[in-house]
């Protein structure tokens, strides 16, 4: 093996190993996300009070056979916002072909979670072009949006109660996880660490 293909295969090797966080510009502002791995991309499209932290898991599973890419969503993880900025289901779904046009990234494989799953069916009926295939987990659909058992956070939050919410699920982990939080978004919420919570949240406030 010659020295430049050492060089080459210790790359894609640290790839495999570990994701790398990187930003983007768009017309829908900076986006943040991060990649792992070489081969067709797969992108990833997380929830509400989420961020791609979500996906760490399946990037490091799929790092041999997908270069995979978990976006963090406008106004969410690392990305930046314009005040007054539109962040709705449909704004988000246009960033994202922002967002593989900036990459130059014809097609993906899609998976979406959550409300990032609602996000990406809107993607996938915009730019059916832009989709090699398609998979949701859990997720909204045009005829339970918003779910029920999610209409007290909205009304929560369009009352103004959005920041102590999150001051108080970041003083005391144990609310977030509960039942009347975001524990039931949870098949396991008592696995889910403090260090987790601070990553989801903390970019917030």
């Amino acid at each position: 093996m010659t020295l430049k293909q050492e060089s080459g295969a210790a790359a894609v090797a640290a790839n495999k190993r570990s994701p790398v966080r990187r930003s983007v510009q768009t017309p829908s502002g900076r986006i943040s996300y991060i990649e792992q791995g070489s081969g067709p991309v797969a992108l990833f499209v997380h929830g509400v009070l989420l961020n791609s932290h979500l996906w760490r898991h399946q990037l490091a599973d799929l790092s041999d056979i997908r270069r995979s890419i978990a976006v963090d969503l406008l106004a969410h993880g690392d990305t930046e916002i314009a005040p007054e900025q539109d962040v709705s289901v449909t704004a988000n779904a246009k960033m994202l072909k922002e967002f593989l046009g900036a990459l130059k990234i014809d097609q993906v494989d899609l998976v979406g979670n959550d409300s990032g799953g609602g996000i990406s069916q809107i993607f996938a009926a915009l730019y059916p072009e832009r989709v090699r295939s398609f998979t949701l987990t859990n997720c909204d659909t045009h005829d339970n949006w918003p779910p029920e058992a999610f209409k007290p956070f909205l009304a929560m939050a369009a009352a103004g109660g959005l920041r102590g919410t999150l001051d108080a699920m970041l003083a005391d982990k144990s609310v977030y996880r509960s039942p009347r939080a975001l524990g039931p978004a949870y098949q396991h919420p008592e696995q889910l660490s403090d260090d987790s919570i601070e990553t989801y949240l903390r970019p917030f406030v």
